[in-house]
């Protein structure tokens, strides 16, 4: 299993290569390999500490580093949520690229439009229970609606 966690772990004294270098060592399915290449297709400099990176270039690191495994489980907790807009269509592109096909990726969001694109079916949850679990593409037919329509629909107040 490979965890992304909503809020930062990582120790703003070490660099990003220092990061990767203990994920290396501590995760025998860990790929320096596709970690450094992430790096290099998002500019960020291995070298640089992580207290000297932004908010979002902090984020992007740890999801670099979850998405460097070969898991069977990859579990997201708000992978885009505290991303500008921007950057997020690269983000859902760098999941979906970087996973082990034969594997599960769950994401946890509320941001729901900016990633239906990429979903297969989803589960709503309120107060810990659940409320849905359906196929996008039932929702589509028998609702008529988008998934963040629905959405919206199911959890109006």
């Amino acid at each position: 299993m490979s965890y992304l966690p909503e809020r930062t772990y990582l120790n703003d004294w070490m660099s990003v290569q220092n990061i990767i270098d203990f994920f290396g060592d501590f995760y025998a399915d860990f790929s320096k390999a596709k970690a450094y290449d992430m790096l290099q297709r998002l500019h960020i400099n291995p070298n640089r500490r992580i207290k000297t990176l932004s908010k979002g270039t902090k984020e992007k690191v740890q999801l670099i580093l979850v998405m460097s495994r070969e898991a069977q489980l990859y579990i997201l907790d708000e992978p885009i949520g505290g991303v500008d807009p921007a950057a997020r269509d690269y983000i859902l592109d760098t999941i979906i690229s970087n996973y082990s096909k034969d594997a599960t990726l769950l994401i946890s969001t509320h941001l729901i439009s900016d990633i239906e694109k990429i979903l297969d079916g989803v589960i709503f949850i309120n107060m810990g229970n659940i409320v849905l679990t359906a196929s996008v593409d039932k929702i589509r037919e028998k609702e008529n609606k988008s998934v963040d329509e629905f959405f919206r629909e199911v959890f109006r107040c």
